[in-house]
Order: C-alpha cells, then sequence, then structure tokens
C-alpha cells in the first residue's frame, strides 16, 4: 500500500508542474527548442524636412550663423563708417543741364503768380556770387539760354535783348545776334527779367533764380536747386590737343 501511494503522489507532482508550466508565458515546449536569436528593428534615418502642418522647413541663415559667432566670440570688432574722399562720379549718365533748366522753369512759374501770358521778360546770364556779381561762366550762359527755351514754353512771353534791329550778312553766316551795346536798342520793352547767381560748393554748383519786376525790383518769383558737379563739369569736356 505504501507503494502504491508513492506512484500515486509522484503521479500528482507531475501533473502539478506540467500545469503550471501550461498556465505560465514559458511553455514546455520552450524547454526543448532552440532559443531563435532576437529580431532587431531596422533603423530608418528621418531627414529634418518641411513641418507637415505648414509646409514650411527651417534653414539657418547667414543672420543666424552671424549670431551664433558673435556669441561664441567675446570680443566683437565694431565696423567705424568711413566718409568717402571722393564725391560720386558717374561714368555715364543721362542727366543734362536741360533737365535741371526744366526743374527750376516749373517752380519759377509756379512760385510766380504775377506771371501770364502778357508778361514780358527777359533771361540773363546767370552770375557767379562774389564782390563784383560780373563774373559768368559756361553754366550761367548755358543756363540762361535754355530757360528761354523752357520759359516760353509756359506761354509767358520771352524778350530777346540781344538782337540787333538788322541783319548782318557775312562770309561767317547771317548774324541777328550781338553782345555790342551799341548795336543794340536803348529801350527794352520789358516787365520782368530772369537771371540769378551761381554758389559753388563740393557737392556742386547752387543755382538761385529770381524773376524781379523791371519797375519796382520786387522779386516775384525766385527758386533753387543744386546741380551735381559731374553735370557741370560735362560742359566742359577736356580735350587733349594732339599736335599733328
Amino acid at each position: 500500500m505504501n507503494r502504491t501511494f508513492k506512484v500515486y503522489a509522484l503521479f500528482a507532482c507531475i501533473l502539478l508542474v506540467l500545469s503550471g508550466c501550461a498556465s505560465s508565458d514559458n511553455a514546455l515546449v520552450h524547454w526543448f527548442s532552440t532559443p531563435e536569436p532576437p529580431v532587431e528593428a531596422p533603423v530608418v534615418q528621418v531627414e529634418k524636412g518641411p513641418n507637415p502642418e505648414t509646409g514650411l522647413g527651417y534653414r539657418a541663415d547667414s543672420r543666424a550663423k552671424m549670431l551664433n559667432a558673435d556669441s561664441s566670440n567675446k570680443q566683437q570688432s565694431i565696423a567705424i563708417y568711413r566718409a568717402p574722399n571722393s564725391l560720386y562720379q558717374p561714368a555715364f549718365t543721362h542727366k543734362s543741364l536741360s533737365d535741371y533748366a526744366e526743374q527750376l522753369t516749373m517752380s519759377l512759374v509756379k512760385n510766380g503768380r504775377q506771371l501770364n501770358t502778357q508778361s514780358k521778360v527777359g533771361v540773363a546770364s546767370f552770375v557767379n556770387f562774389d564782390k563784383t556779381l560780373k563774373q559768368t561762366s559756361v553754366l550761367g550762359n548755358q543756363l540762361a539760354e535754355m530757360l528761354i527755351v523752357e520759359v516760353q514754353g509756359f506761354g509767358v512771353q520771352v524778350v530777346d535783348f540781344k538782337t540787333t534791329d538788322y541783319i548782318g550778312v557775312g562770309g561767317n553766316g547771317d548774324l541777328v545776334f550781338s553782345r555790342d551795346a551799341r548795336k543794340l536798342s536803348n529801350k527794352l520793352n520789358l516787365d520782368y527779367i530772369l537771371s540769378g547767381t551761381l554758389i559753388r560748393n563740393e557737392k556742386g554748383v547752387r543755382v538761385n533764380a529770381r524773376v524781379v519786376s523791371m519797375d519796382s525790383k520786387i522779386v516775384v518769383s525766385s527758386a533753387s536747386i543744386l546741380i551735381p558737379n559731374f553735370v557741370v563739369k560735362s560742359l566742359q569736356p577736356e580735350y587733349v590737343i594732339v599736335g599733328e
């Protein structure tokens, strides 16, 4: 009887072990099977692209690089502005003296409320602003000639007092203009005279123009404009004379 009891007890123990192994994660079959090597998940390299919500991606620009460089360096260099030694001199420009004469005339006509189509205006050469007020230049003479065209274009009557009472026919051509006071008329039928002064500076020539009444000497209109140096120099080009 004791032997039979031992057999039943051994059989009960075996059943208990088998039932415990079946209920756990490690089944009995795993004891006798060869373990498989673990499978490693593939590594996927994801590039930093644009945000799917906005479609925009971040990329460091030059300003961010400069900020990072400045933050790493404790001693920062300070840039000091220095004015150029010479003024601007373009190699080629479309600006001419006629453009500034047009602007000057527009200001004179706008400010001269007393000027109308019945006004008679004479245009004289512009002079240097010095103690004599008698020195003119190529700029002063050419500016006066261009103002004749511009003022007349606004409907104001322009009297050319350099016109003689006759036409001089000669070998050089048919001449009607003169700067000889003896050949010109003594009576100037003028209401106003247009002229002004020239003031030179490092940037160019400041032109101060005015329209003055011949009777009362009252300034009925005035305007000012700056003509750059490169425009003034273009009136007198520098030529080199080469001998034959």
